[in-house]
Formats: structure tokens, C-alpha cells, sequence
């Protein structure tokens, strides 16, 4: 692949951003109780998976890329799933407001 060089940039300006918020959401997942675990390590891994994902764009290793897409898919699956379950309200939790 080949990446302009602006956009290389710009994708490793994303991947320096998401490396700061991956360690800012890594300390409330840690914290987290074991009722409430998932959306705190949802939060880490977000962030956490996608560097690679960016890292691997930015200087144009499909192999990599796609790679991190395999291990991100699942976690924006299962935010999406939780993002929905959340706004019809499941039984015995809370809407949020």
C-alpha cells in the first residue's frame, strides 16, 4: 500500500491519541467491581487495540492491518450489542438518562 505522507502523519497523530486515552481508561478498568467490569475494559479496549490498527495503516502493512481489524471487531461488536441493550432498557437495569 502505498500512504501519502500527510496521512501518515495524521494516522500517527491518531495513534499517539488513542495510546492516551487507552492509559487514561486503563486505571477505572482496574477499578472497576465485578458487577460493572465490562464497559470499563470496553473502554481500555477500544483505544488499546486500535494503535496497532492505526500504527499498522500508517506505514502500510495490510497484514497487520487486517490483523487488528480481527481483534477490534469484536470489541466494537460488543460495545454496539451493550449500546443497544442499554437504550431499550433491559430488565433489572437502570436506563441511563
Amino acid at each position: 500500500m502505498d500512504i501519502p505522507s500527510a496521512a501518515r502523519w495524521l494516522l500517527l497523530a491518531a495513534a499517539a491519541a488513542q495510546f492516551v486515552y487507552a492509559v487514561r481508561a486503563l486505571r477505572p478498568a482496574l477499578r472497576s467491581r465485578p458487577g460493572e467490569r465490562v464497559d470499563p475494559w470496553l473502554a481500555f479496549a477500544d483505544p488499546a487495540v486500535g494503535v496497532p490498527v492505526s500504527l499498522a495503516l500508517a506505514f502500510g502493512n495490510l497484514t497487520a492491518f487486517l490483523a487488528g481489524m480481527a481483534a477490534l471487531a469484536p470489541v466494537l461488536t460488543w460495545q454496539l450489542v451493550r449500546g443497544i441493550a442499554a437504550r431499550r432498557g433491559e430488565p433489572g437495569k437502570p436506563t441511563p438518562a
